[in-house]
């Protein structure tokens, strides 16, 4: 795609996903030089293939691992926030598999930031300076599997803006161990707030008013945190910029 130009709809960025977070990681980071360039957008949207959210295997067959409840959560969450079409590719007959994953799927706070425009699709604005080694960091090419070349750090953060200032977050943590992940909001683009209203996409919660920075504790690995970030009205309604969930 260019300016003036798209193929379709939608255009892929990448090779096939498989059903790993390696190759989710890496598929998710071909969306950042479209959106970078503004070449994400309505009507030509960056697609880095298709959800893997209750797949017990992927383009690998049984050598993909599939993903646990965390990682699924988070691939759902960075394919929203990037505004990639959301395609569901999982059994959606095995009541099994569709009870496992409808708390991720249903959440209709995040599908709303999926389609929501406000004039960017939605990229990295920070992240960890030291970086991780992914298994299974790879997409799959006409049967071949192809490595990833981009580097991944040890946490990552997403931004989108969503309208009426508000700007919605996602803290991802991909490295092996547990991590608190902390939130400067004057790093966050097109938020102008020093204390800043939050709400927590993943437990439906308003987290009150936070002054300059909130730190997500323990995040588990491979795990994220997603939050609404609207500038505030009043005056602090929480003591600690902490959050357990």
């Amino acid at each position: 795609p260019n300016a003036t130009w798209c193929p379709w709809n939608f255009f892929r960025t990448s090779g096939d996903v498989r059903a790993s977070y390696g190759s989710i990681v890496g598929n998710l980071l071909t969306t950042v030089q479209w959106a970078q360039k503004n070449l994400s957008k309505p009507g030509c949207w960056a697609y880095p293939d298709m959800l893997e959210v209750g797949c017990q295997h992927g383009p690998g067959g049984a050598g993909d691992p599939g993903l646990s409840f965390f990682e699924a959560r988070s691939h759902f969450s960075a394919w929203a926030i990037v505004s990639s079409p959301l395609t569901l590719s999982h059994d959606v007959t095995n009541d099994t598999v569709m009870d496992s994953v409808w708390e991720i799927i249903a959440n209709k706070e995040i599908i709303a930031v999926n389609q929501a425009w406000a004039g960017h699709s939605g990229s990295p604005f920070k992240q960890a300076e030291s970086y991780v080694q992914l298994s299974d960091f790879n997409m799959e090419k006409k049967g071949v599997i192809i490595p990833h070349e981009s580097k991944v750090p040890s946490w990552q953060y997403f931004y989108k803006p969503v309208g009426g200032g508000k700007v919605v977050v996602l803290l991802m943590n991909h490295d092996s161990k547990a991590q608190d992940l902390t939130l400067t909001f004057s790093d966050v683009p097109g938020i102008s707030c020093q204390k800043c209203k939050m709400r927590c996409l993943y437990v439906h919660s308003d987290l009150g008013e936070h002054d300059a920075t909130f730190v997500a504790k323990g995040v588990p690995s491979h795990d994220s945190r997603m939050f609404m970030l609207s500038p505030s009205d009043g005056p602090a309604a929480v003591e600690k910029n902490t959050v357990f969930m």
